[in-house]
């Protein structure tokens, strides 16, 4: 057993050798892990910043063309880069519109590492000897009044939009006889309908290059499920359908009597003060809305079924809703990232 006893003594401190030794790699790898990790920090930030900016200056192009003075646009890319940088600096640059293929009604935001030194090169802390890297990042926005999009599946006529974007509260009854001349000459009912909904849903699928949409037949809305929905919107402003012809089942145009299916024309932003329709889902034509209460439509009473509100210029940010963009517009328009 002596020997054993000898050969254990003579491996002792063998362990901490090997320590040393593996600590050299082991930090190597902790520098790097340090360092990269630090590169993808950065570039979080640089993205943050390149993102927020391309959506407010999307928005700022929509709601009142800002985009057209090119300092503003760089100086909103360079304040939203700096904002969400931890040492807040960068160096950003936008474009309006951006380089093609990107929609004509876009921005594109590039945004770079910035240095104390101005070098746009960040160097490693423990990467001895290694070369500085540049980080850059780009995003893209686009605005625009929708294509496509998932709606109240409620139509309204273009003799009820055309006069009504003064800000002013109206009731747009479903059994109104207004007859006015669509865009195109042909007469066409004013008022709204109901169209096809989504199986189970309250909601209708909208596409504007679709040659009509079928209707759904009554004053009442088109399922039980729009009773929840109706709740949620009241004071709130929602995409609508505006149709300018409507069509009987036959085909012909329809001025008085049972649609078949309508052309949807456009999208526009209506915000909801209050309805009243068949059954119980009836709401009394009171409301919070300040525009409501400077000016109360005529009552929905008796056998009346209406809805009221007012059409709206609304931009909204990233609505799930909509699907493309591209139609006219009728002052609803959304922003969106797009890269």
């Amino acid at each position: 057993m002596r020997w054993l006893n000898h050969l254990l003594r003579a491996e002792r401190g063998a362990s901490a050798v090997m320590v040393g030794i593996l600590m050299i790699p082991l930090l190597g790898f902790l520098a790097i892990a340090i360092d990269v990790g630090a590169l993808y920090a950065e570039k979080a930030q640089l993205q943050n910043g390149a993102d927020a900016a391309a959506i407010a200056i999307a928005r700022n192009c929509a709601v009142d063309g800002l985009c057209n003075s090119p300092t503003t646009v760089a100086n909103q890319a360079q304040d939203f880069a700096n904002v969400n940088s931890n040492d807040a600096k960068s160096n950003a640059s936008a474009v309006v519109p951006a380089p093609s293929p990107a929609p004509p009604n876009s921005v594109q935001v590039v945004a770079t590492t910035l240095e104390a030194s101005g070098a746009s090169a960040i160097r490693p802390f423990f990467a001895i000897g290694a070369a500085p890297t540049t980080m850059s990042v780009v995003a893209q926005a686009e605005w625009g009044s929708p294509e496509a999009a998932n709606v109240l599946p409620l139509a309204i006529s273009y003799c009820e939009f055309r006069p009504a974007l003064d800000g002013k509260l109206q009731l747009i009854r479903y059994d109104r006889n207004l007859e006015c001349a669509g865009r195109d000459g042909h007469p066409i009912p004013g008022g709204f309908g109901w169209i096809d909904p989504i199986a189970d849903t309250c909601e209708a699928a909208v596409n504007l290059t679709s040659e009509t949409v079928p209707s759904d037949p009554g004053n009442d809305p088109p399922t039980s499920d729009c009773d929840t929905y109706f709740n949620a919107m009241l004071n709130t402003t929602i995409l609508v359908p505006i149709f300018d012809r409507a069509y009987a089942s036959n085909g012909n145009d329809a001025v008085t009597g049972a649609v078949g299916s309508y052309h949807i024309y456009a999208f526009a932003a209506f915000r909801i003060t209050g309805w009243k329709f068949s059954g119980n889902n009836n709401l009394p034509m009171t409301s919070l809305d300040p525009v409501a209460q400077a000016s109360p439509a005529t009552k929905c009473t008796g056998n009346c079924r209406g809805i009221q509100g007012y059409f709206d210029h609304w931009v909204s940010v990233d609505s799930a809703e909509v699907q493309e963009l591209g139609g006219p517009n009728l002052g609803a328009e959304f922003v969106r990232l797009i890269k």
